[in-house]
C-alpha cells in the first residue's frame, strides 16, 4: 500500500504556538507563493536577507503568509522582546520567545524559551 508523504505546512506549524501580539522577525526565507505587502517572492527574499535586525512581522500578517505560501524551503522566524542581529540569534536566548527553523523543506524545529499559559 502507497502512504504518500505529507508536507507540513508553515500553517500547520504556527497552529502549535497561541496567538499572540509578539514582534516576529524573519531572518530567512526561500519559498513559493505569494509574498506580503505586493512584493515578487525574489524581492521579498532579497529584502529579509538584507535586513540587519530581520524582517519585522506581526502575528496577524505572519499567518496571512502562512495561507499564501505553496512551498517553503528555508525560514528561520524568531519572537523576541527586543530586536536582535542575526549573530546574536546564534549568540544568546535571552530575549527570543519563540524560534522556528525550516531547513530543506522537510527538518523544521519548534523552541519555545518562555511558558504560554
Amino acid at each position: 500500500m502507497h502512504n504518500p508523504i505529507q508536507k507540513v505546512t508553515l500553517s500547520d506549524l504556527l497552529s502549535k504556538i497561541p496567538d499572540n501580539d509578539f514582534d516576529w522577525y524573519i531572518f530567512e526565507i526561500e519559498a513559493i507563493g505569494v509574498a506580503p505587502k505586493g512584493m515578487s517572492m525574489p524581492e521579498f527574499e532579497n529584502l529579509v536577507l538584507e535586513s540587519e535586525r530581520g524582517y519585522k512581522i506581526s502575528w496577524t500578517e505572519l499567518l496571512e503568509l502562512s495561507k499564501n505560501l505553496c512551498d517553503l524551503n528555508s525560514l528561520i522566524l524568531v519572537s523576541a522582546t527586543n530586536p536582535i542581529t542575526f549573530e546574536s540569534l546564534e549568540k544568546s536566548s535571552s530575549t527570543i520567545k519563540v524560534k522556528l527553523e525550516i531547513i530543506d523543506s522537510s527538518i523544521w524545529e519548534l523552541n519555545f524559551y518562555e511558558d504560554f499559559s
